[in-house]
C-alpha cells in the first residue's frame, strides 16, 4: 500500500507539510512517533508504576505507622488513610464501587465445621476390615430394611405414596395456573388487537352484543333460582 499516494489523492501537499490544506501552523509535519518497548514490561507500562502496583502494601504500611502503642495499648491515630478508604462501607474509590477493583471478586461460601462428622481420613483400610466400602454400606442398608416390621414398612410406603401424590397435585396446579395466565394474556392481546382495528360502529355493535349476553345470562340465572 502506497500511503504517500493515498494521502496526496486526499489533498495532502506532500512531505514536510501538515494535513491542513493551506497552512503548516496546524498539525504535525512529521509522522507519529512510537515509543520503542525494549524493557519487556508490556504495552502501556510506566516506569513508576511498580510503586503504585503495591497499593495494598502501602496501605498496610501507612496503617501500621499510625498505630500508637504508648500507655500499654494500641490506638490508631491515622484518620482517612488508604486502608480505611478501602474497607469503609459505601466508600467509592478505585478499589471499591461498581467499577472498583473488588467488584470483580465473587464472594465464596463459608467453610463449616467438621467436628462430629464421619470423615474418611484417607488412610488405607486394614485387610480385615470392610468399613467404608460400598459392600459394607449396602449390607447395612439391607440390615436396616430387614429390621423394620410389616406395619412400619406399610406406613413408610403409604407416606411415600402420599408425598408423590402431593407432588403430582402441586405440579398439576402450577400447570393449570400457568395455562390460565397464558390464556388470559392471549385473550387480552386479542381484545387489544380488536380494539385497534375495529371501527366505531363495530365497537358499538360489540358492546351491545356483550350487554345482551349479560342480560340473557342474568335472566337465565333468575329463572333457575326460582
Amino acid at each position: 500500500m502506497n500511503a504517500h499516494a493515498i494521502l496526496t489523492a486526499q489533498g495532502w501537499r506532500g512531505t514536510g507539510h501538515t494535513l491542513h490544506p493551506t497552512s503548516d501552523t496546524h498539525g504535525l509535519t512529521h509522522h507519529l512517533l512510537i515509543k520503542r518497548n525494549d524493557d519487556g514490561s508490556g504495552l502501556g507500562h510506566r516506569k513508576a508504576e511498580h510503586k503504585a502496583e503495591a497499593w495494598w502494601l502501602n496501605a498496610f504500611d501507612q496503617a501500621l505507622k499510625g498505630i500508637d502503642t504508648k500507655g500499654g495499648s494500641m490506638k490508631q491515630t491515622l484518620k482517612g488513610g488508604a486502608l480505611e478508604k478501602i474497607t469503609t462501607k459505601g466508600a467509592a474509590s478505585k478499589y471499591t464501587g461498581t467499577r472498583g477493583l473488588y467488584s470483580s471478586f465473587v464472594r465464596g461460601g463459608v467453610m463449616e465445621s467438621t467436628v462430629g462428622m464421619n470423615i474418611v481420613s484417607g488412610l488405607p483400610t486394614p485387610p480385615d476390615s470392610s468399613a467404608g466400602t460400598p459392600a459394607a454400606a449396602a449390607s447395612g442398608d439391607e440390615e436396616k430394611a430387614g429390621e423394620e416390621t410389616k406395619e412400619e414398612r406399610k406406613a413408610r410406603r403409604e407416606a411415600k405414596r402420599l408425598r408423590k401424590a402431593e407432588k403430582h397435585a402441586k405440579k398439576e396446579a402450577e400447570e393449570r395456573a400457568a395455562k390460565k395466565v397464558e390464556k388470559k394474556k392471549a385473550k387480552k392481546a386479542e381484545r387489544q388487537r380488536t380494539k385497534d382495528t375495529e371501527t366505531r360502529e363495530e365497537r358499538r355493535a360489540r358492546r351491545d352484543a356483550r350487554r345482551k349476553r349479560k342480560e340473557e345470562k342474568r335472566r337465565t340465572k333468575k329463572t333457575s333460582s326460582r
